[in-house]
């Protein structure tokens, strides 16, 4: 049971990789919308690294999670 439920997370993660950028600039508009200027101005100078950060953690989540499953 468990084994399937690591694996459709691991598939969630890497579908969500190409969204990246939708996702930051989600992240900016709650950040603004709870008006943390400072968050927003700092998200917004560096947004490619963050881009890539989170791409990056999401792939990482991933083999995290498919190793997981294939360890159980």
């Amino acid at each position: 049971m468990f084994t399937w439920l690591f694996t459709i997370i691991a598939i969630l993660l890497l579908v969500l990789i190409p969204f990246a950028p939708q996702l930051v600039r989600l992240r900016i508009r709650i950040l603004r919308w709870l008006h943390w200027h400072w968050a927003v101005n700092l998200l917004e100078q560096h947004f490619q690294g963050w881009v890539v950060f989170f791409r990056v953690m999401l792939f990482l989540l991933a083999i995290l999670m498919l190793y997981i499953g294939w360890t159980q």
